[in-house]
């Protein structure tokens, strides 16, 4: 056998080793093998699961909505802001509610409700502050409290006010602003949005799902080291 027969032999037999020892790719990091957190988007549903409790210890569960039109409210007493929005967000409360449709309004703010619920003794009731604020102004507000801003960032809710409308079918229509008037200075011309949505899916009229640019106190969340200032926040 001549050499250029015995190099042609060798490379041969050297083929399938390579074959079978393809390079690897380098293992993925540890942020990559963990997958994004799911955040709720329009058109979509919220785990039936979802569970909050009022400030009487009442359960809220989110399958318990299926068929009613529903609005969420991230919601503080202390955002001057919010308290802009407040009266005209308990007026809409107050016609809407008495044709069906659901008010929850949920505080995120560990400024407000603390890190965990509150331990209570004897016939004293929790969340004193809020249940003072809500009787001061004369609100109807029905409060959820949302410990360790599960749900807030389940919506990625950033601000209060910062409304969610959900159709009879469960799905986010709008979320985004009461108004266009925070101030209340220009109601023949402002944008209704809150309550034109409800007005269409009261006459079950197809609404597509839309958003506005909220506007607002940033929510308040654990571990964040956000103060009782108003940092962010943004209003006229």
């Amino acid at each position: 056998m001549n050499a250029l027969s015995k190099l042609c032999l060798l490379s041969a037999l050297s083929l399938p080793v390579f074959a079978q020892d393809p390079p690897q790719p380098p293992a993925p990091k540890e942020k990559e093998k963990a997958e994004a957190p799911k955040v709720l988007q329009l058109g979509q549903r919220v785990n039936g699961d979802t569970t909050l409790f009022d400030l009487d210890g009442k359960p809220q569960k989110a399958h318990d909505l299926l068929g009613t039109i529903t609005v969420v409210n991230f919601y503080s007493i202390q955002c001057p802001i919010q308290r802009d929005w407040d009266r005209r967000l308990a007026d809409i409360q107050k016609e809407f509610e008495s044709k069906g449709v659901t008010f929850l309004h949920i505080d995120s703010n560990v400024t407000e409700i603390g890190e965990e619920p509150p331990k209570v003794e004897g016939d004293a009731k929790p969340y004193a502050k809020v249940r003072e604020h809500l009787k001061a102004q004369d609100l109807p507000f029905r409060v959820l409290a949302d410990h360790g801003n599960k749900v807030a960032d389940l919506f990625d809710a950033k601000t209060t006010p910062h409304i969610y409308v959900f159709g009879k079918n469960g799905k986010l229509v709008y979320k985004g602003l009461v108004d266009d008037d925070q101030k209340d200075r220009n109601a023949e011309g402002r944008n209704n949005y809150l309550r034109d949505v409800l007005g269409k899916l009261l006459a079950d009229e197809k609404v597509e799902p839309f958003a506005t640019k909220e506007q607002g106190c940033t929510i308040k969340r654990v571990g964040k080291g956000q103060g009782r200032g108003r940092g962010k926040d943004q209003g006229d």
